[in-house]
């Protein structure tokens, strides 16, 4: 039976996130205006053309700051890519799932021992998971990841039998808990 699914997942913006946004933004806006001015006064066509040059790069500059990471599944391969600005996809890791040791709840002390380690969550870290699998070249490789409850399911069911008991416990035990508190 092939398996296959895929999920968006958008970046949330963080504090830091936004004041470099809004730092950028002025810088843009001052610069132009200053070549602008200069443009007018001086005559200069070019100066008004390097203004708008700028604003371009500004808009430019700012849309690339959003991130997307999605989550691609295909029978025994889990693919991350990155997706910048909308415009721009880069491959970040491809699993295999028959190489998986560990999988469950993301708590920040998952995976110490782990060689290489994958961010592609939200950034909130709330319903985030981890992955430990063999990669040819990195080695024992953490992701941290957020997938939704469909493709948890999905995982699940490519998993080795033994690491998929182990991870069913331990997703219910947490889940169990949560719901007691």
């Amino acid at each position: 039976m092939d398996t296959f699914g895929e999920q968006l997942v958008k970046k949330a913006t963080t504090g830091a996130d936004w004041a470099k946004r809004i730092g950028i933004a002025v810088l843009g806006l001052v610069l132009a205006t200053v070549l602008m001015w200069l443009s007018f006064f001086t005559g200069f066509m070019i100066l008004t053309m390097l203004a708008v040059g700028v604003l371009f790069g500004l808009v430019w500059l700012l849309t690339g700051m959003s991130y997307e990471y999605e989550y691609i599944l295909t029978n025994d391969d889990l693919d991350i890519d990155k997706i910048t600005g909308k415009r721009k996809r880069k491959r970040l890791i491809t699993l295999k799932m028959n190489t998986v040791e560990e999988f469950g709840i993301y708590d920040g002390t998952n995976g110490t021992n782990a060689d290489a380690t994958v961010i592609a969550s939200d950034g909130t870290n709330i319903n985030a998971y981890y992955l430990i699998a063999k990669h040819k070249t990195h080695g024992r490789t953490m992701l941290i990841f957020s997938p939704d409850a469909r493709m948890v399911e999905m995982i699940l069911t490519t998993l080795p039998y033994k690491v998929k008991q182990e991870a069913t416990q331990r997703i219910n035990a947490i889940k169990a808990d949560s719901e007691k508190e």
